[in-house]
Formats: structure tokens, C-alpha cells, sequence
């Protein structure tokens, strides 16, 4: 008889559905636990990201606050009326606001405020104080 295939006792009887065995839903397991690692790994490197570039922002204001107040300073020495003026004009040119400024004998002592509007957005002020040092 060609074409009919006849049923032997010793074959198994396996259903045709679809079934999971323990190794394919370990590996499913193993595809959702990386997907997480990759994720956790990914917004670290995101916020690692955000804090550095908030720290050289800080120090850029800080670099400002210096520029201000030795500006001031010199302008004091030179005889200017309004050395805090002078610090307002060099503080603006790099997008920050002079918040304080103090002239105290020869010294000048300034704050800058600097609106930092990544990420989070924060406010960093900084102060800086410049003025002669006693040659002796």
C-alpha cells in the first residue's frame, strides 16, 4: 500500500500544540533580565551625564565670579567710582547676574548667579573675593 501509512504500537503519541520547554522560558527569562541591566546601565550613564556637566557648570560660574572680582578690583585700584559696575558688565557677557557685590577697603567681594537650565534646572552662585596682597 503506498500513500496510507499505517499506525505502529510503538510510536509516541505527541499532540500538535505548542508547548514551552524549561530551557526556552529560561532563556526568555535571560532576554527580560539583560533588557533590565541595559536600562538601569542606560539612565546611569544618563544622570552620570547630567551631574558632570552641572559640576563644569559650576566651575565655569566660579571662573566667573573670579573674572568679576578681579576685574573689580583692578578697576577700584585705577580709581573707577562704581567697581561693582564693572563686575555687573564682565559677569552679563557670559549670561550670568551679579546677585552681591562688597568693596571692603581694596578688596572686592562678588556673587554671581548663573541659572542652569538643563536637566533638572538648578541655580548656582558662587562668590569670589579679589584684591592686593601685601608684598613682605
Amino acid at each position: 500500500m503506498t500513500g496510507i501509512r499505517r499506525h505502529e504500537p510503538h510510536e509516541s503519541h505527541e499532540s500538535h500544540e505548542p508547548h514551552e520547554s524549561s530551557t526556552s522560558r529560561e532563556q526568555g527569562s535571560a532576554v527580560v533580565l539583560m533588557v533590565m541591566i541595559i536600562s538601569v546601565a542606560c539612565v546611569a550613564a544618563l544622570v552620570a551625564a547630567g551631574v558632570g556637566h552641572a559640576r563644569i557648570t559650576g566651575n565655569r560660574v566660579r571662573s566667573w565670579a573670579d573674572a568679576a572680582a578681579v576685574s573689580a578690583a583692578v578697576a577700584l585700584s585705577e580709581g573707577h567710582r562704581d567697581p561693582c559696575a564693572v563686575a555687573g558688565r564682565v559677569v552679563r557677557a557670559d549670561g550670568a547676574d551679579v546677585t552681591a557685590c562688597t568693596v571692603d577697603g581694596e578688596d572686592v567681594t562678588v556673587s554671581v548667579r548663573y541659572e542652569y537650565r538643563q536637566g533638572f534646572g538648578m541655580v548656582i552662585v558662587k562668590t569670589s573675593r579679589a584684591g592686593p596682597v601685601a608684598c613682605g
